[in-house]
């Protein structure tokens, strides 16, 4: 599909949680302690085809990307690190070889994730990794960038890259995004998170934004699943994993534990026209369960 040269391309991912055992990693994670690559197990394999798999579906070269939190599993501190591989450096380094593999966007940007992934002992790693990418400079409402000094020499920056949410304007159609949002097993009532939420931006019109800046595009992720909720003037989904379930999700049990899988392509024609591709995984191409046959 051939768009409009002026036509802006946000792509966006979350959860890739490399690290994890049941989640994205390249062909050979380097393990720098042993100074050796370990060999991706089958699901992993299979996760890793799906992600070039998006490259290759794209409509249109990348304007920026986005990466909605959790690009490591980091510790995992609920699964006590059981199912990872890797310190969290070597999760952040095949993170960023992830992420360079697509075409390189004109603008990076990141916000957090939850903090027992991300975070160790008051330090959020995806700092760290947002320097690397070289991510917009950006600090929310109370904190302006320009005056924040991150002293940490591994971080190879001077000004805050990440914050728990993030507000941008492409086109003249402005985004809001933060990683965090309610969850519903129940697929019949796994919009009404994300609905009630959109609703509730339309009472901050006017108080974190002006009116003529209210967000058209919310975007929310956390919860490993797509939908799409569509009102006359405001487009919001929550955005696909790269992460099949671990023993913590599935303490509750098999059902609505199945992630959508992928990445989301928002496209801003010059006209202000928001187009919303899903590049998901479908149910034929999913992973399967091994099937015990005793017969």
């Amino acid at each position: 599909m051939k768009r409009q040269s002026a036509s802006r391309s946000i792509l966006i991912f979350s959860d890739i949680h490399t690290g994890s055992q049941s989640g994205l990693c390249g062909a050979a994670p380097f393990i720098k302690e042993y100074n050796t690559t370990i060999n991706p197990n089958k699901l992993q394999k299979q996760l890793y085809g799906y992600w070039k798999w998006v490259q290759d579906s794209l409509i249109q070269k990348p304007h920026i990307i986005l990466i909605n939190g959790e690009p490591i599993d980091g510790r995992n501190k609920k699964q006590n690190a059981m199912g990872s591989w890797g310190s969290t450096e070597d999760q952040l380094n095949e993170a960023y070889k992830l992420l360079t593999e697509f075409p390189k966007p004109n603008h990076f940007l990141m916000t957090r994730g939850s903090n027992y992934h991300v975070e160790i002992e008051g330090q959020g790693v995806e700092e760290w990794l947002a320097g690397r990418l070289n991510c917009v400079p950006y600090s929310g409402l109370f904190k302006g960038f320009e005056n924040i000094t991150d002293n940490d020499p591994i971080s190879h920056h001077d000004k805050l890259r990440t914050d728990y949410y993030i507000t941008f304007k492409v086109n003249g159609k402005v985004f809001s995004a933060t990683h965090h949002i309610g969850f519903n097993r129940w697929f019949a009532y796994r919009t009404t998170a994300l609905a009630r939420e959109m609703a509730d931006m339309e009472f901050l019109r006017g108080r974190y934004w002006k009116p003529e800046d209210m967000p058209s595009v919310v975007i929310r992720s956390h919860v490993h699943y797509f939908v799409y909720v569509r009102f006359s003037n405001q487009h919001g989904f929550t955005t696909p994993a790269w992460k099949m379930p671990d023993g913590h999700l599935l303490r509750g049990g098999l059902g609505g534990t199945a992630p959508s899988i992928g990445a989301i392509e928002v496209i801003v024609e010059p006209n202000g026209k928001i187009i919303v591709e899903p590049h998901l995984v479908d149910n034929i191409k999913y992973p399967k369960h091994t099937i015990l046959d005793l017969s």
